[in-house]
C-alpha cells in the first residue's frame, strides 16, 4: 500500500501518516508518530505537507487533531486534479507545436508497425476502418474484440476468405493467395476515428514496411478508398433486388475490374 500512494507523490512519511489516520481517525500528531513509526520531530512537517496536498484535515481544538480524507473523495479529487494539468499541458504543447507537424509522415518497420497498429486500436474512440488481407488481420484480433467491447465501430475489408473474422461480418473482396502470387504482396490499411492512418506492405518473405500519418488530405483520400471497397458493396447487395439489370452488369464489371487490380 505504501508503494502505491508513493506512486501518487505521498513521501514516505506522508504516506505512513495518512495510513495511519485512516486507521486512527480523529489523532493527534503524537498518536499518528506513534502509530506510524514517523519520528516525532518529523510528524507535524509531515502532517502539514498532507493538509496542503488536501489529504488530511486538521481540527482545532485542546489538543489539536487530525483527520484522514475518505480514499473515495480524495481520490476523485485528485483525478478531477491531474486530468486539468493534462489538459492544460495539452494546450500548452499545441501552441507551440509547428503548423505543419499534423501532416507530418512517419515511416515505420517490422515490431514498430505492430506496435503502432495495437496503440491505434487500442486508443480508438470511435471507429475503426480496417482493409487488408485476413492473415494480416487475425494476429489483432483480440484488440479488435476489446474496441467493440468499448462501443467503437469496426469495419472490415478482408482480402481472403475470412472465416476466422465472420463475428465481424467483413466485405471479402478476393483470394489472398492471388494476390500474394501476382503481387508478391499484401496491403494493410487502417483508418481510427478519421483523425490517423497507417498504410503497411508485407511481402512474401514477410518483409513489412509502412508509414502512419495525420495529415487530413490523406486520411481523406483512404477514408474515400474505404468507402469504394467496404460500403459501396453492402449498399449494392442490400438492394440487389431493386437494381435495374443494366446497373448490376455494370456493377459486376467494375468488380471484377477492381479484382483484377488488386491482383496486379
Amino acid at each position: 500500500m505504501l508503494e502505491k500512494l508513493k506512486a501518487l507523490g505521498f513521501s514516505e512519511y506522508e504516506a505512513k501518516a495518512y495510513l495511519a489516520l485512516l486507521n486512527l481517525g480523529e489523532a493527534t500528531g503524537y498518536e499518528v508518530a506513534k502509530n506510524s513509526g514517523i519520528p516525532r520531530s518529523m510528524i507535524y512537517q509531515t502532517l502539514n505537507k498532507l493538509i496542503e496536498k488536501g489529504a488530511v484535515q486538521k481540527i482545532q481544538g485542546e489538543p489539536v487533531k487530525y483527520i484522514a480524507e475518505p480514499p473515495t473523495e480524495y481520490l476523485e479529487r485528485l483525478k478531477e486534479e491531474f486530468s486539468l494539468k493534462i489538459s492544460e499541458a495539452k494546450k500548452a504543447l499545441e501552441a507551440v507545436t509547428p503548423a505543419g507537424a499534423k501532416e507530418r509522415v512517419i515511416h515505420l518497420n517490422g515490431e514498430q508497425i505492430a506496435g503502432r497498429i495495437r496503440e491505434m486500436i487500442r486508443k480508438a474512440k470511435k471507429n475503426i476502418k480496417l482493409l487488408a488481407s485476413t492473415a494480416m488481420v487475425i494476429p489483432y484480433q483480440e484488440e479488435l474484440k476489446n474496441a467493440r467491447q468499448r462501443q467503437v465501430t469496426v469495419e472490415l475489408t478482408l482480402i481472403g476468405r475470412g472465416e476466422e473474422l465472420r463475428e465481424f461480418n467483413p466485405v471479402v473482396l478476393t483470394a489472398e493467395k492471388t494476390i500474394l502470387k501476382k503481387r508478391g504482396s499484401s496491403g494493410f490499411q487502417l483508418i481510427v476515428d478519421g483523425d490517423e492512418l497507417l498504410l503497411a506492405e508485407e511481402g512474401a518473405e514477410n518483409e513489412t514496411i509502412g508509414i502512419w500519418t495525420r495529415h487530413p488530405v490523406v486520411v481523406h483520400l483512404a477514408e474515400h478508398h474505404f468507402f469504394h471497397h467496404h460500403d459501396l458493396p453492402k449498399l449494392f447487395n442490400a438492394f440487389l433486388s431493386e437494381i435495374e439489370p443494366e446497373v448490376k452488369e455494370h456493377y459486376w464489371k467494375k468488380i471484377k475490374e477492381l479484382q483484377q487490380k488488386l491482383e496486379l
